[in-house]
């Protein structure tokens, strides 16, 4: 019997190389990705911290779209984002208004679960939220009008950023396909999430909550599972991510507190290695530790880093019990959900 020769040794048991270990194609994209956020991070410390979350949103929706899918919904995408976030702005000042705003854009981003595209989109609903919580009045001494017309250039411009980096970039990233969900689930999905979501805004309209209250509203819309295991997994890997990414905040950022440029670079780190960790597939509990004090940092640079901290922590578990106390409510009417249908939702 002959014996293998030492080439094909080798060839069965390579040695461990550099790149088994990080995941360059994720490190490159996480680089352009943080590379297209800087300028919206940045707008913290220059004290226009209330356009922040629109611009980030705005680049993350454009990007991701274009970069997944194709150009022609990426436009779509952002021309929809801009005019949700205008109305939402707009009915801010009325609760109830405010709260059927966000009722309405929750339940056409549910309703896209039929066609696949929800996935690629939570952040236009949660920008949404942002804007009726805390409605970002850039220029305090000027008209609704001309604040309005501020803020849609900031979505436009952000959109169309995102979605040219997206375009060029995509031409080498292979598109995912689309998992379309039966009606029966998505209307089940998206008639519990719309309700939730409704009544939430309308107590934040009512309470002034502000950003707690978006920040609620985040995260029931990121837990919230078009299936019951998927929504409980989802709410262990947030609340572990989100603790974790507590104890991160306080270390980097309790000494560094009062100055607002190093707290925009350490967030800015953090991002990197955020989306290092979601682009190369690692757990998602990873992507919240990161996540999470990368917000408080770059939130915490314009106020008090203890306190963002702890407002980020207990809105994650309000969120996450509501979330999961939907599923539990429906699961208990005899209303159940489709597993083997359903793909998750969101980062």
């Amino acid at each position: 019997m002959s014996r293998p020769s030492p080439r094909s040794c080798c060839a069965r048991s390579p040695m461990p190389s550099t790149g088994s270990v990080i995941n360059r194609k994720a490190l490159i994209r996480s680089l352009i990705a943080m590379g297209l956020l800087m300028p919206g991070i940045l707008l913290f410390p220059l004290g226009i911290s209330l356009a922040m979350c629109l611009f980030t949103y705005g680049v993350m929706l454009g990007f991701l779209v274009a970069l997944l899918m194709d150009l022609r919904r990426a436009l779509l995408m952002v021309g929809s984002f801009t005019v949700a976030n205008l109305i939402a702005y707009a009915a801010s000042p009325h609760p109830l208004l405010a709260a059927l705003v966000m009722a309405g854009a929750v339940l056409v981003y549910g309703l896209t679960l039929r066609v696949g595209l929800a996935t690629f989109i939570v952040v236009a609903p949660i920008s949404v939220a942002f804007t009726i919580a805390q409605p970002p009045t850039v220029l305090p001494h000027s008209s609704v009008a001309a604040n309005m017309l501020v803020l849609g250039a900031v979505c436009i411009v952000a959109g169309l950023w995102g979605t040219a980096a997206g375009t060029v970039i995509g031409r080498k990233v292979p598109h995912p396909p689309l998992t379309q969900m039966p009606w029966r689930s998505t209307w089940v999905y998206t008639g519990s999430l719309t309700l939730v979501c409704g009544v939430i805004a309308l107590v934040v309209g009512l309470t002034k909550f502000q950003q707690d209250g978006a920040w609620v509203l985040l995260t029931i819309l990121i837990v919230a599972q078009p299936g019951v295991r998927r929504t409980w997994r989802k709410a262990g890997a947030r609340v572990l991510g989100t603790f974790v990414g507590f104890g991160v905040a306080l270390v980097v950022g309790i000494p560094l507190n009062g100055h607002p440029l190093m707290l925009t670079l350490a967030a800015i780190l953090l991002f990197g290695i955020a989306a290092y960790l979601m682009l190369s597939g690692r757990p998602y509990w990873q992507f919240v530790t990161f996540l999470t004090p990368g917000v408080v940092l770059v939130v915490g640079a314009s106020s008090n880093i203890f306190t963002t901290d702890i407002n980020r922590a207990w809105s994650t578990i309000v969120g996450t019990a509501l979330a999961v106390g939907v599923l539990i409510v429906l699961g208990a009417i005899g209303i159940q959900d489709r597993e083997e249908k359903a793909q998750s939702l969101g980062h």
